[in-house]
């Protein structure tokens, strides 16, 4: 039920496209950069580092007067996390004894929905706009060095993310036209709310969603004679 809803969207764009009138613009888009998850616990003091990520999915575009735009797309997210915790080790009597150090790797996979309204100058196009997204899938991959009296050891944790919760945050972009049929577009989105699963034992624990990415916007239709949108000509 889930999938049928998913590919509802792209078929959409597609209809809105073959319906319109208006100048309108329509087809994939591929990025590659770097994503982010910014942690914060009670009593939890999280490193977290940049991470490479990426997406991929479908665009549709459509002209407002001269110089506007509206846009809306559908793609797969893959959202990557990377942090550092250590804890102190004490004995009975509250003498530090050693150290915990967990390095965590997250892999985040949301289906996002994007819409957007900017402005295009020459062959530059600016936007801003809101994103939700629906969880697809989470994994870890957890690294526990332990290390007492200095005898160190650690253990590998794999497993899935109970990541159910969607996700929701304000999405920016330039656009730049480099032929009739490829744009380079680069794009930013903030995540605004917690997708840390509410229903654990962690419930003090936030987690919110950062991603930059760099890539190549390939228009499969146009109906503009002169050139890809955006970065229409009045």
């Amino acid at each position: 039920m889930l999938m049928k809803k998913f590919l509802i969207i792209p078929a959409l764009l597609f209809s809105l496209a073959s319906t319109s009138q208006a100048t309108y613009s329509y087809g994939f888009d591929f990025a590659l950069g770097l994503s982010r998850i910014t942690m914060k616990g009670e009593n939890s003091d999280f490193q977290e580092k940049i991470t490479p990520s990426g997406n991929a999915g479908l665009f549709y575009l459509k002209k407002i007067k001269n110089r506007g735009l509206f846009g809306v797309e559908v793609y797969v997210a893959q959202i990557e996390g990377r942090w550092n915790y250590q804890t102190p080790i004490k004995d009975v009597l509250g003498n530090n004894i050693g150290l915990s150090t967990t390095e965590g790797r997250q892999h985040l996979t949301y289906i996002t929905f994007p819409i957007y309204s900017g402005i295009t100058f020459n062959n530059i196009s600016s936007y801003v706009g809101i994103q939700a997204g629906i969880a697809a899938s989470g994994k870890r991959d957890n690294t526990i060095t332990t290390s007492i009296n200095g005898i160190a050891s650690s253990e590998n944790q794999l497993g899935n993310l109970s990541i159910l919760l969607p996700d929701f945050g304000i999405r920016a972009g330039l656009i730049l036209k480099l032929s009739n049929k490829l744009n380079l577009h680069a794009k930013y989105y903030q995540g605004l709310i917690n997708i840390f699963d509410k229903e654990t034992s962690l419930s003090n624990f936030t987690w919110r969603t950062q991603q930059f990415t760099v890539g190549i916007r390939f228009s499969i239709r146009n109906t503009n004679d002169c050139g890809t949108c955006p970065a229409w000509r009045t």
